[in-house]
Protein backbone atom coordinates (compact mmCIF):
# COMPACT_ATOMS: atom_id res chain seq x y z
CA UNK A 1 0.00 0.00 0.00
CA UNK A 2 1.17 3.48 -0.81
CA UNK A 3 1.38 6.18 1.84
CA UNK A 4 -0.42 9.40 0.98
CA UNK A 5 -1.25 12.74 2.57
CA UNK A 6 -4.45 14.74 2.56
CA UNK A 7 -5.34 18.00 4.25
CA UNK A 8 -6.64 17.16 7.72
CA UNK A 9 -10.38 17.19 8.30
CA UNK A 10 -11.96 18.01 11.65
CA UNK A 11 -13.46 14.54 12.04
CA UNK A 12 -9.88 13.15 12.16
CA UNK A 13 -8.89 15.13 15.27
CA UNK A 14 -9.69 12.44 17.85
CA UNK A 15 -7.66 9.78 16.02
CA UNK A 16 -4.70 12.12 15.48
CA UNK A 17 -4.64 13.15 19.14
CA UNK A 18 -4.58 9.50 20.21
CA UNK A 19 -1.67 8.73 17.87
CA UNK A 20 0.32 11.78 18.88
CA UNK A 21 -0.13 11.09 22.61
CA UNK A 22 1.34 7.62 22.11
CA UNK A 23 4.15 8.72 19.80
CA UNK A 24 5.35 11.62 21.96
CA UNK A 25 4.90 9.90 25.37
CA UNK A 26 8.56 8.89 25.60
CA UNK A 27 9.77 12.46 24.97
CA UNK A 28 7.26 13.78 27.48
CA UNK A 29 8.50 11.39 30.16
CA UNK A 30 12.09 12.36 29.42
CA UNK A 31 11.75 16.15 29.19
CA UNK A 32 8.58 16.84 31.23
CA UNK A 33 7.72 19.74 28.92
CA UNK A 34 4.14 20.14 30.12
CA UNK A 35 3.39 23.29 28.10
CA UNK A 36 4.82 22.42 24.68
CA UNK A 37 4.41 18.66 24.46
CA UNK A 38 2.05 17.22 21.82
CA UNK A 39 0.97 14.76 24.54
CA UNK A 40 -1.01 17.54 26.22
CA UNK A 41 -2.42 19.16 23.08
CA UNK A 42 -6.18 19.64 23.30
CA UNK A 43 -8.70 19.02 20.56
CA UNK A 44 -9.39 22.76 20.50
CA UNK A 45 -5.71 23.59 19.95
CA UNK A 46 -5.35 20.96 17.23
CA UNK A 47 -8.45 22.30 15.46
CA UNK A 48 -6.99 25.82 15.66
CA UNK A 49 -3.72 24.55 14.12
CA UNK A 50 -5.60 22.71 11.36
CA UNK A 51 -7.49 25.89 10.50
CA UNK A 52 -4.47 28.24 10.69
CA UNK A 53 -1.64 26.20 9.20
CA UNK A 54 -0.92 23.47 6.66
CA UNK A 55 -1.98 20.30 8.44
CA UNK A 56 -1.96 16.94 6.68
CA UNK A 57 -3.21 13.54 7.75
CA UNK A 58 -1.04 10.59 6.73
CA UNK A 59 -2.95 7.64 5.28
CA UNK A 60 -1.90 4.08 4.55
CA UNK A 61 -4.78 2.49 2.66
CA UNK A 62 -7.92 3.44 4.59
CA UNK A 63 -6.06 3.92 7.89
CA UNK A 64 -4.84 7.12 9.49
CA UNK A 65 -1.29 6.52 10.68
CA UNK A 66 -0.03 10.03 11.54
CA UNK A 67 0.11 13.69 10.62
CA UNK A 68 2.29 16.54 9.43
CA UNK A 69 2.01 20.13 10.69
CA UNK A 70 3.73 22.84 8.64
CA UNK A 71 3.93 26.52 9.57
CA UNK A 72 4.81 29.42 7.29
CA UNK A 73 7.64 31.64 8.51
CA UNK A 74 7.18 34.01 5.57
CA UNK A 75 6.40 33.75 1.84
CA UNK A 76 9.51 31.72 1.05
CA UNK A 77 10.17 29.69 4.21
CA UNK A 78 8.29 26.93 6.00
CA UNK A 79 8.86 25.17 9.30
CA UNK A 80 8.08 21.50 9.75
CA UNK A 81 6.43 21.83 13.14
CA UNK A 82 5.45 18.20 13.62
CA UNK A 83 5.73 14.92 11.74
CA UNK A 84 4.58 11.77 13.48
CA UNK A 85 3.70 8.20 12.57
CA UNK A 86 2.18 5.45 14.66
CA UNK A 87 5.03 3.55 16.30
CA UNK A 88 4.43 0.37 14.26
CA UNK A 89 5.03 2.33 11.02
CA UNK A 90 8.29 4.00 12.09
CA UNK A 91 11.66 2.87 10.71
CA UNK A 92 10.13 1.50 7.51
CA UNK A 93 11.14 4.28 5.09
CA UNK A 94 7.79 6.06 5.26
CA UNK A 95 9.23 9.20 6.88
CA UNK A 96 11.59 9.79 3.95
CA UNK A 97 8.73 9.35 1.48
CA UNK A 98 6.61 11.76 3.50
CA UNK A 99 9.28 14.47 3.55
CA UNK A 100 9.59 14.19 -0.24
CA UNK A 101 5.80 14.31 -0.60
CA UNK A 102 5.51 17.39 1.56
CA UNK A 103 8.35 19.17 -0.24
CA UNK A 104 6.61 18.44 -3.56
CA UNK A 105 3.41 20.03 -2.17
CA UNK A 106 5.33 23.31 -1.87
CA UNK A 107 7.57 23.48 -4.98
CA UNK A 108 8.31 27.20 -4.56
CA UNK A 109 9.64 26.78 -1.01
CA UNK A 110 13.42 26.42 -0.93
CA UNK A 111 14.02 27.03 2.80
CA UNK A 112 12.73 24.49 5.33
CA UNK A 113 13.43 24.40 9.06
CA UNK A 114 12.49 22.32 12.09
CA UNK A 115 13.30 21.75 15.76
CA UNK A 116 13.91 18.39 17.37
CA UNK A 117 14.95 17.35 20.91
CA UNK A 118 18.70 17.29 21.50
CA UNK A 119 18.72 13.73 22.85
CA UNK A 120 16.72 12.25 19.97
CA UNK A 121 19.61 10.80 17.94
CA UNK A 122 17.22 8.89 15.69
CA UNK A 123 15.58 12.16 14.59
CA UNK A 124 19.00 13.78 14.05
CA UNK A 125 20.08 10.91 11.80
CA UNK A 126 16.77 10.94 9.92
CA UNK A 127 16.78 14.67 9.14
CA UNK A 128 20.50 14.80 8.36
CA UNK A 129 20.05 11.89 5.94
CA UNK A 130 17.43 14.01 4.14
CA UNK A 131 19.73 17.02 3.80
CA UNK A 132 18.94 19.02 6.92
CA UNK A 133 21.84 20.70 8.69
CA UNK A 134 21.97 21.56 12.39
CA UNK A 135 22.28 25.33 12.62
CA UNK A 136 21.60 26.06 16.29
CA UNK A 137 19.88 25.13 19.50
CA UNK A 138 17.47 26.66 21.98
CA UNK A 139 16.78 25.84 25.64
CA UNK A 140 13.03 25.44 26.23
CA UNK A 141 12.95 24.22 29.84
CA UNK A 142 15.56 23.05 32.32
CA UNK A 143 15.38 19.55 30.80
CA UNK A 144 14.44 20.29 27.19
CA UNK A 145 16.84 21.66 24.61
CA UNK A 146 15.95 21.64 20.92
CA UNK A 147 18.30 21.48 17.96
CA UNK A 148 17.33 23.68 15.03
CA UNK A 149 17.76 22.18 11.57
CA UNK A 150 17.51 23.83 8.17
CA UNK A 151 17.41 22.56 4.62
CA UNK A 152 17.93 24.66 1.50
CA UNK A 153 16.56 23.14 -1.71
Amino acid sequence: MEVRIKRTKLDEVEKLLAIQKEVFAEDYALYEDHDSTPVNETAEKLIENIERFFHYTIWLGNDIIGAIDIRPLDDSRLRLSKLFLEIEFQNKGLGSKLIKLIESEFPLIKDWSLYTPYLNKRNHHFYEKLGYLKIGEVQITEKLRLFKYEKML
